[in-house]
């Protein structure tokens, strides 16, 4: 038996291997047209080296899944051809005993996924959008995303029910100045695309607009609000501010697991990653003639001020001091609230912090207001928590979508163990040695599996249908199919 699990084994490890590599350079193909437009601007070898291998933990999430798929099918559909599975059978070797070792196998196969997928992944894909921001290659308009509040443009609250490239729908502005709402801007649909003579403005055109714009003497007297009407409203978004920022917001894609976990249980700690140069802050707590400044210094221990005046450059010293903001951070935010008229005088506080301040009431917790004072305060060196502002939105919307982000991430690692089922039973039914019908199967499988996601994160905006569940459909089917198909069989 330990020579037919051998052989079993290795034939399929041989497949899966040869399938991986096809399906990643087929992956790989996509970003040749990055990698020319990178060349075209003079952008050197290392940085495009740097972009593209940021980018291969992206792909082993899809094809790994699809080779493994296509390598069970094939494996089986051979020995099935070759009627060697009738002779295990003949020798009184059931079909779950000659499964066995691609099933454990594919076990492995999870692991490993679970952990790309939830810690590798987010981490090169956000490493990949750093590199592409200083290149100039992303812009602000990657920021406008669907189904979400978005407060990342100074004195704008937007809001987009759908995006295609630079086609919105459904889109809602809030123009916001220092003493409180100036319009609102709606409007059926619209085009974004950078301004062509200033890379520093984003040009909004909406259509089928409505503009509510209240009174300016009593904006809180709802009968006195203007309503106006026009087929087309122009907008320019000045996003010069944002460009000349050294932080990369994060995008929901770019979470790890352990931060989609902390984000859903409503977490604003800090965590030593999120302190982009420990070394520029510390410099900064020295240098700055800022009175908000020096006021946070004041609030640090005399134990980690003593820690942080060692700081010697050295990356381990970069780690430390790293660790010790992280945890004198935590312990001001989860004080009482930081803000003081008189400290915060000189402060650029943000609109969503402004707002946050006037909503805010004596007894409420005071930690996610914290962070954003302190955000504000260090506007470069501190990572920005960008699903603050979705607290003040539609929370259940917010959460719905890292639900769908994360049982997404587990179905697809998970899809390794259902595709060995499923695969094994396929290839045992179809009598066809031809490598072209198992790609096609796999394919065919993939597509439909992957379909069910689409649907999912198309759902998002509707909590009520608990989308995060249909995720992990195709998964159940497949191992119901599977287990069928082979009980069939044996």
């Amino acid at each position: 038996m330990r020579i037919l699990h051998a052989y079993i084994a290795r034939g399929f490890l041989m497949t899966f291997g040869i399938s991986l590599l096809v399906f990643l350079f087929v992956m790989a193909i996509g970003n040749i047209f990055k990698v020319i437009d990178l060349f075209s601007r003079g952008v050197s070898g290392i940085l495009i080296l740097q972009v593209f291998s940021y980018g291969i933990p992206f792909s082993l999430i899809f094809a790994i899944p699809m080779s493994v798929l296509a390598a069970v099918f094939l494996q089986f559909n051979r020995l099935s051809s070759d009627r060697e599975i009738v002779a295990m059978k003949a020798c009184g070797v059931s079909l779950w005993e000659i499964i066995r070792p691609p099933f454990l196998i594919s076990l492995a196969l999870c692991a490993i996924c679970i952990y790309i997928n939830c810690n590798v992944a987010p981490d090169s894909h956000y490493a990949r959008r750093k590199v592409l921001s200083k290149l100039g290659v992303e812009t602000p308009i990657s920021l406008l995303d669907e189904g979400r509040f978005i407060r990342d443009f100074p004195g704008l609250t937007i809001y987009i029910g759908k995006k295609s490239d630079y086609l919105l729908k459904d889109i809602v502005i809030h123009q916001i100045e220092k003493d409180g709402l100036k319009r609102t801007i709606r409007a059926a649909s619209g085009t974004v695309a950078p301004a062509a003579n200033d890379p520093g403005k984003i040009q909004v055109n909406l259509f089928s607009v409505r503009i509510e714009q209240p009174d300016e003497q009593h904006p809180e007297n709802l009968a006195l609000t203007r309503y106006l009407n026009a087929d087309e409203y122009p907008l320019t978004i000045d996003v010069q501010e944002m460009i000349n920022r050294e932080v990369v917001w994060k995008k929901r894609a770019d979470l790890t697991m352990g931060e989609i976990i902390k984000t859903l249980r409503l977490s604003v700690s800090f965590v030593p990653d999120d302190f982009v140069d420990p070394g520029r802050m510390i410099a900064e707590f020295n240098n700055s003639q800022e009175s908000v400044v020096a006021y946070i210094k004041v609030l640090f221990s005399d134990a980690a001020l003593a820690a942080l005046e060692a700081y010697d450059g050295s990356d381990a010293q970069k780690k430390n001091a790293a660790r010790i903001m992280a945890a004198e951070f935590n312990r001001i935010i989860a004080g009482p609230c930081i803000y003081s008229p008189a400290q915060f005088a000189q402060a650029k506080l943000s609109d969503r912090t402004m707002e946050s301040l006037r909503n805010f009431k004596p007894g409420h917790l005071a930690a996610g207001l914290n962070r954003m004072l302190l955000e504000d305060i260090f506007p470069n060196q501190i990572v920005k928590n960008g699903f603050l502002d979705l607290y003040q939105g539609n929370l259940s919307m917010f959460r719905t979508s890292l639900l769908v982000e994360a049982s997404t991430r587990l179905t697809l690692s998970c899809s390794c163990f259902a595709f060995v089922l499923l695969g094994a039973a396929l290839g045992i039914k179809i009598h066809r040695k031809e490598s072209s019908i198992g790609i096609a199967v796999a394919l065919l499988l993939v597509f439909i599996f992957y379909f069910f996601i689409i649907i999912a994160d198309s759902l998002v905006n509707r909590p009520d249908l608990y989308p995060h569940l249909i995720v992990w459909m195709p998964f159940v089917l497949s191992q119901a199919l599977g287990c069928y198909l082979i009980l069939r069989s044996n």
